[in-house]
């Protein structure tokens, strides 16, 4: 293929570097005429696209849709004969799955947060809409014909493959990629299949579901059942492994969830995916209103500022996915960008906040360690009640009819021992008299059941008062508070640190970023199939680093030989890496950017500190109205025992003691530092006693092996010891110190 002279209708073509390189052609920019490029086609299938080429610059698709790359002019060599097209030039877009990857985003898109990738999602659908309504099918949808640059703007290229219509011609679009092939067309032959827009909209679900969910591919999972199951053949079995539905189908761990999502996404995904969606998948339109949705849904982290998630979302997935994974989704490179006030960054400090005056407000309020109702007092003295009475004025006439029965019968039993009568008739006669003479009513018996019920009360009630008061609220909050005083702390302590740090380890730091360039998709790795790079792209594997750091086989459909393969090619990548010794542009903006990541979640422990300070003070003024008040219902049930007891007293019963409710302790938070709450004597609803200092609970008093720091109690999330607690630094993932339990 020659490429000498080459024309476009008249004008000759000044052929420059060449730019793309795909399985038909190649793509050059050229020299002469800016803002184009031109693809020449390879010898082996030049002659079958002519025909198409020729139509579609007939149709003069280029002037529909600015941001698609249609073919403008046909291009010929010297001898007129049809080499290529003529087509705009995308400049400075990336393949989108540059923007999807963490670690090629953090390098490619330094400035990306998940409100650029939610923007850009809808611009994808906005473009797919585009193609819709000029009359093509784009049919082969893949990741490197979808560009995206720094803006968010999204063109298409590749578009010589598209399927349209022109003269009555339908010209077709022969090849695809299986990922995002929809069901009904899996394992058939493309080359005679008339594609449709609703064939469409399953790739444009699946490429929208890789920008929202950092490059895992929708189908990618566990499967259940038996046997190994490919994404090809999950996708023709509708088996979307984070459904509602029952699909046998486990999402990788640690991923984005159904639920961190708006719920018109959400609805989209499953009829997407489903089998009742095919021929009335989500269209482009539907899609930007849904995403439109989650756009205005987005909030920033209180805990990280570089990190944007829904509202409806129950927590910030990027700090779980961060935590799990130990790579940043996102960092800020511009500390200024999140409206830092002035004069808030430190050199030495970082984010600068007034720490002491929050731990003034924890020194101010007083709060009990333990909580003690104490019982009220009757607000009456009680006499006999009136039952109480009649039942005395029927107990003495009672007992005088007793005691006149009680004389007969003793004087029968005498007369009939006198009379020599069989001695067990007396006997029962005499018993009927004692019994008559000493035995007594149920009176006492009522009254004492009553007095036990009744007591029964008042301790329940104790109960559930010092069970159910403010006090646990304010405990947690404080501990809270002190959890997010170290958190800021220790972020302090590494901002002092970052140069130091960064230069003890900066030689590994070139080599992550040196195997952090090296993508596994397009790398060439034997018997690694397209699917298996979606599968391990899923997983979390997308990089040369990510492959060195944990188990590729984790990823499902990796076995033994294609690891091994998958680790040739990480060996083979790490011998040409080169430590550079003097510091260059990329350090200084490394370290920039570890400035800025910290100084942005320094910014997250600020804002919840103010949050909770401001809490602490609201509960601790309904803890003080609470110690202050009466219970009405508890003073009820003191003054129905009091009434109890003196009923008692007019019969001359003993009245048990009332046992004793032991105080209640809440949960209480550590005491690592001076800053502690004082304890008080008793008040009119309670009264404190216990240990202020006792231990907290999630803390390890010995401290980090690696940097010294407080240690927090962590659940393995995967490996042998799975489930399984461990203490953890509270600095990770900046330190990644542990101990066993």
């Amino acid at each position: 293929m020659s490429l000498d002279k080459l024309f476009a209708g008249t004008d000759e073509l000044h052929v420059g570097k060449r730019i793309g390189k795909g399985g038909e052609g190649e793509v050059y920019a050229l020299t002469n005429l800016p803002g184009y490029a031109v693809k020449a086609y390879l010898p082996t299938v030049v002659a079958s696209r002519e025909a198409k080429i020729k139509a579609m610059v007939d149709a003069n698709l280029h002037s529909s849709i600015n941001t698609v790359a249609f073919p403008t002019k046909v291009v010929a060599d010297k001898k007129g004969s049809f080499v290529g097209f003529l087509m705009r030039l995308v400049a400075e877009h990336k393949e989108i799955h540059e923007l999807q990857t963490p670690s090629s985003r953090l390098r490619h898109f330094p400035s990306a947060d998940y409100r650029f990738l939610v923007r850009t999602a809808i611009n994808v659908a906005r473009v797919f809409g585009q193609v819709h309504v000029a009359g093509c099918v784009i049919g082969d949808i893949n990741q490197r014909s979808i560009l995206v640059s720094q803006q968010a703007t999204v063109a298409l290229i590749d578009t010589d493959s598209f399927q349209f219509v022109q003269k009555g011609q339908q010209y077709l679009c022969v090849v695809g990629v299986p990922e995002y092939t929809p069901p009904e067309l899996q394992g058939q032959s493309l080359k005679s299949m008339v594609r449709t827009a609703d064939h469409d909209a399953f790739g444009l679900a699946v490429a929208i579901f890789q920008i929202l969910c950092m490059d895992r591919h929708p189908y990618s999972g566990r499967f259940k059942g038996v046997g190994d199951m490919e994404i090809e053949q999950a996708i023709k079995e509708f088996r979307f492994a984070y459904s509602m539905r029952d699909t046998k189908m486990q999402p990788p761990p640690s991923t984005v969830q159904m639920a961190d999502l708006s719920p018109k996404v959400r609805q989209n995904f499953e009829l997407a995916f489903s089998p009742q969606g095919v021929g009335g998948r989500p269209t482009p339109s539907q899609w930007i209103s849904a995403l439109e949705e989650l756009e205005q849904s987005l909030r920033p982290c209180p805990n990280n500022k570089a990190h944007h998630y829904s509202k409806v979302a129950p927590e910030c997935p990027w700090c779980r996915m961060e935590q799990a994974f130990g790579v940043p989704m996102f960092i800020s490179h511009d500390a200024n960008a999140h409206h830092v006030p002035k004069g808030s960054i430190s050199e030495g400090v970082g984010f600068s906040f007034n720490v002491v005056a929050i731990e003034a407000i924890l020194n101010s309020l007083t709060v009990p360690p333990q909580i003690k109702v104490v019982i009220p007092s009757p607000k009456v003295t009680y006499s006999p009640s009136a039952d109480a009475l009649g039942s005395a004025s029927k107990k003495a006439s009672d007992r005088r009819l007793r005691k006149v029965f009680a004389l007969v019968w003793g004087a029968a039993a005498i007369f009939m021992f006198a009379s020599g009568v069989p001695p067990i008739v007396p006997l029962f006669s005499a018993g009927i008299a004692l019994y008559l003479a000493f035995s007594s009513d149920g009176a006492e018996t009522g009254l004492l059941q009553k007095y036990k019920s009744t007591s029964e009360k008042v301790r329940g009630r104790v109960q559930h008062l010092q069970s159910n008061s403010p006090a646990e609220a304010v405990h947690t909050t404080r501990a809270a508070i002190l959890e997010k005083i170290d958190e800021y702390k220790a972020l302090v302590s590494d901002f002092k640190t970052i140069e130091t740090d960064y230069n003890a380890s900066r030689r590994q730091q070139q080599l992550d970023a040196h195997l952090s360039a090296h993508g596994i998709r397009g790398a060439r790795i034997p018997k690694l199939t397209s699917g298996d790079v979606a599968s391990l792209a899923s997983y979390g594997f997308t990089t040369a680093f990510d492959a060195s750091r944990r188990d590729v086989q984790d990823a499902h459909g990796i076995g033994p030989v294609k690891s091994a393969n998958i680790m040739a090619w990480v060996n083979q990548v790490e011998r040409k890496f080169q430590f550079r010794t003097d510091y260059t542009a990329a350090d200084r903006a490394a370290l920039q950017t570890k400035r800025n990541n910290i100084i942005s979640r320094q910014q997250g422990c600020a804002d919840k500190l103010s949050k909770l300070a401001d809490q602490l003070k609201q509960q601790h003024k309904q803890l003080n109205d609470w110690i202050g008040g009466n219970d009405a219902q508890l003073q009820q049930f003191v003054e129905e025992l009091a009434q109890t007891e003196a009923d008692l007293r007019h019969f001359k019963i003993a009245v048990p003691a009332l046992q004793p409710v032991p105080p209640f302790q809440p949960i209480q938070p550590s005491a690592r530092r001076t800053t502690s709450y004082s304890s008080t004597a008793g008040a009119a609803r309670t009264s404190y006693g216990g240990n202020p200092n006792s231990s907290g609970l999630g803390t390890s008093t010995t401290g980090c092996p690696v940097c010294g720091s407080v240690m927090r109690l962590r659940t393995a999330r995967r490996g042998k010891r799975a489930g399984r607690q461990f203490w953890g630094c509270s600095r990770y993932p900046t330190c990644q110190g542990t101990r066993n339990i």
